[in-house]
């Protein structure tokens, strides 16, 4: 697996040590962003809860077309 590493330190970092291996993480904002990190955040919460939405639906509607296929047979 290829390693890539951003030699650019110019934003906030935090290290944080699990086991014997030291992961460091550096966080960049687009200064020019035109979203609030609360939309994001509110973007991609609502987009979660819409694909777990979808995927319950999904199940309900292959139950549902099973228990018919076993009634009508």
């Amino acid at each position: 697996m290829e390693e890539l590493k951003n030699k650019d330190k110019n934003g906030i970092s935090t290290k944080r040590k699990i086991g014997k291996t030291t992961y460091e993480v550096v966080v960049h904002f687009n200064e020019n962003a035109t979203e609030t990190m609360q939309d994001k955040l509110t973007r991609i919460m609502l987009r979660e809860l819409r694909r777990k939405s979808d995927e319950k639906k999904m199940i309900l509607i292959k139950k549902s077309l099973t228990s018919s296929n076993r009634v009508s047979r």
